[in-house]
């Protein structure tokens, strides 16, 4: 039906039986339906009955799905109308909780994220970390996010080992990893606040490998020692060494393995979505206020990944989890668990749907 709703505003008034009686209804808003886009066409694919939108907000859908607006009618009249066989509600939004409450259908929720939900239906949640903090759940990984398989670990000479004279001064080693413009001085006041108390070392590496010279002549006036990857001519770093540059494709990667903490950049500052990347793993990754990676925001919604609710707030976030070695490795491990299984979230999303929708026939 393309862009034309399944059901004008006046229907919901009319006496008998909508279209798509017994259909799975999908309820979302229009920016989650767009979203969802691969997921509901997977839906269909597998043809497991009639498929349609409940849109829970204004705005252009444009997707190939039957849809109708949700009606300012109560919830019961609204199912009434509807008859579901399902519901799916894409979005935990309080007109999506009333349907729930008021359905005598199944109701199943995606990437749940509140133990509310779980007295409202079948909740499918993105990871573990979820689960066992809602206290309970299906625990699918994500649906809506494609994964990409992890990449092959980078070849090369390069070893945390070149940070032993680091080390064995005790001192900590924080990498803002992919930093955009905008970012690189805050990452300097936050390591400068975090060593006022103890010494550290600061990892920086431009997400634009053209910006590398820019950034370091504005480094300068920081007055800290820095050194270059590409100009450091042994391969241990001097035991000196406040800010460390990262040059190479290698070396981006293998940091995430030498940090005590990761803080990952393109989400410190607001602005436009970022391409993909696949987040790397090997340590606690602390995200700011913006992952507009819109992979690292899975990770964050899934809890696999620390954020901070505000970028005043990234040092003394990144203080405390550099007080917490345990607490950093366990999430770090729980990253490790999530990316490795993610990529298959939305097959075991689909079987596990799949198996609720037949019951419900």
């Amino acid at each position: 039906m393309g862009d034309t709703p399944l059901l004008r505003f006046a229907q919901w008034y009319w006496p008998g039986k909508p279209p798509l009686a017994k259909a799975c209804w999908v309820v979302a808003t229009v920016a989650r339906a767009r979203a969802a886009r691969e997921l509901l066409a997977a839906l269909e694919e597998a043809r497991q009955g009639p498929l349609a939108l409940l849109l829970l907000d204004e705005g252009d859908y444009g997707g190939p799905l039957p849809w109708a607006r949700m009606p300012t009618l109560a919830p019961a009249r609204i199912l009434s109308r509807l008859q579901p066989r399902i519901l799916l509600c894409l979005d935990d939004d309080p007109r999506s909780r009333a349907l729930a409450a008021a359905a005598s259908c199944p109701v199943a929720w995606v990437n749940g994220r509140a133990s509310e939900l779980l007295s409202l239906g079948v909740v499918a949640v993105a990871s573990e970390a979820v689960a066992e903090r809602i206290g309970g759940g299906v625990v699918t990984g994500d649906p809506l996010v494609a994964w990409p398989a992890a990449p092959d670990a980078p070849a090369g000479a390069w070893s945390c080992e070149r940070f032993q004279a680091v080390r064995k001064a005790g001192r900590w080693i924080v990498y803002f990893a992919g930093t955009e413009p905008g970012e690189e001085a805050l990452a300097y006041t936050t390591f400068l606040a975090l060593s006022a108390g103890s010494g550290g070392l600061l990892a920086l590496a431009p997400a634009d490998p053209g910006r590398h010279e820019e950034v370091y002549r504005e480094s300068i006036k920081y007055h800290l020692t820095t050194v270059r990857q590409s100009r450091l001519m042994t391969s241990e770093v001097p035991p000196k060494t406040r800010v460390y540059y990262i040059e190479s494709p290698e070396a981006r990667r293998a940091m995430h393995d030498c940090a005590d903490l990761v803080v990952a950049g393109g989400t410190l500052v607001a602005g436009a979505p970022l391409p993909a990347e696949l987040p790397a793993g090997g340590a606690a990754i602390l995200a700011g206020p913006y992952p507009r990676n819109p992979l690292l925001a899975a990770a964050v919604d899934a809890e696999v990944v620390l954020s901070c609710a505000a970028a005043a707030d990234l040092g003394h976030a990144a203080g405390a989890w550099l007080a917490d070695a345990p607490g950093r490795t366990r999430m770090a491990q729980a990253f490790g668990r999530w990316t490795a299984s993610q990529p298959e979230a939305r097959a075991r999303f689909l079987a596990w749907f799949a198996e609720l929708s037949r019951r419900a026939v």
